[in-house]
């Protein structure tokens, strides 16, 4: 029989194991109350938490609302606010969903360095193809525009299901407060990069221009010459309700987000004068340059999903453990040559390795 050890009894184990400690907690393979593990247990534990690869994309039911963030490589503000990048993000944004029928967005917002999005989608397939198309269109005009011929994003987006109301007030908060929870400016209107506070208070209508760079492109080869803008396209940027006001009016749901900015003004007010500090504020926000990169980025060990309710966060852990089991079983079947294997729906079975077409005989 295993000896049973309370290992986070141990400050010398914790200490020694400090750094894995948060990332325990998200495993997933056991409940956040149990702390007694068995030693094997333990050393698992410890393997997957080191080792374990990206976590399988997963959608437990159809139009699941996700918070999506993506991050610029090193944390470079390759998306500092302008008037070129901001017309340019528009109006990929505005592209990418009319060509991704069916995605529905809520909210967003454009920081220097990254991006969120609250956007509620069918299928995982779709919200893959969405993101691909967005990201990708995003790094090559945000690219052109900031002269950056590298890697443009980090790593690969992070896509968070929120499963309860009162955790769309929490992230709709922190969506609309970019700007000055970071002490750069005092009320989320005044962030001059690219938002949605004056479309959900006010019913302002967004728009950007996307450039037809293939067309551009053929004309130049052809030698033909063409004006700034010849191939270019507006396209609006259209916003759904979140699904918690959905039942509501469009003043209503104004009125609901001006209540919401109201409270976010009020304590970056307070917190700025308890403190004594002052904002870096808009004027030097744009004086960055887009090549570099802030002294610290705050990395942090991604939640399961956005879920208050101990039952619902549970139902979905559990859900998500036997999601995992059947795409192991899955992966391992169809790696070892059956081709017929079925696989959990909404997801991505792995590539198999390429075969070239056999010779002529």
């Amino acid at each position: 029989m295993e000896s049973e050890c309370s290992v986070f009894r141990h400050a010398e184990f914790f200490k020694k194991y400090s750094h894995l400690g948060c990332l325990l907690k998200y495993v997933h393979l056991q409940p956040l109350t149990d702390y007694r593990v068995s030693s094997s247990k333990l050393a698992s534990l410890l393997l997957l938490t080191c080792l374990m690869g990206r976590r399988l994309r997963h959608m437990k039911d159809p139009n699941t609302t996700f918070e999506i963030t993506i991050r610029a490589i090193q944390g470079r503000l390759l998306l500092r606010p302008s008037k070129e990048l901001n017309e340019l993000f528009l109006g990929v944004l505005g592209r990418a969903l009319e060509r991704h029928s069916g995605i529905l967005l809520h909210l967003f917002v454009a920081a220097s360095n990254h991006m969120h999005l609250i956007i509620t989608a069918p299928d995982v397939r779709l919200l893959s193809r969405f993101m691909a198309y967005l990201n990708s269109s995003l790094a090559r005009e945000a690219g052109r525009l900031h002269q950056w011929r590298e890697k443009f994003w980090g790593r690969r987006y992070t896509s968070l299901a929120i499963l309860d109301d009162k955790d769309f007030l929490k992230r709709a908060v922190y969506i609309l407060s970019h700007g000055c929870k970071e002490g750069l400016v005092l009320r989320p209107r005044d962030w001059p990069g690219v938002n949605c506070i004056e479309a959900v208070t006010r019913g302002k209508k967004l728009s950007g221009v996307w450039y037809n760079r293939t067309k551009e492109y053929e004309a130049r080869k052809a030698g033909v010459s063409y004006h700034h803008g010849e191939f270019a396209k507006t396209y609006d940027v259209p916003l759904s309700p979140l699904p918690c006001l959905e039942g509501l009016s469009q003043e209503e749901q104004r009125a609901w987000y001006r209540t919401l900015v109201a409270s976010i003004e009020q304590e970056t007010r307070k917190h700025y004068a308890r403190g004594g500090k002052r904002v870096l504020g808009v004027r030097g926000v744009l004086r960055q340059g887009p090549h570099s990169r802030p002294k610290k980025v705050k990395r942090s060990p991604a939640p399961l999903c956005h879920c208050s309710d101990p039952d619902k966060w549970r139902a979905y852990r559990d859900n998500y453990r036997w999601f995992v089991d059947q795409y192991r079983v899955a992966s391992k079947r169809l790696r070892a040559g059956e081709l017929n294997v079925k696989f959990p729906e909404n997801c991505f079975p792995p590539p198999l390795a390429f075969c070239g077409l056999d010779p002529p005989t």
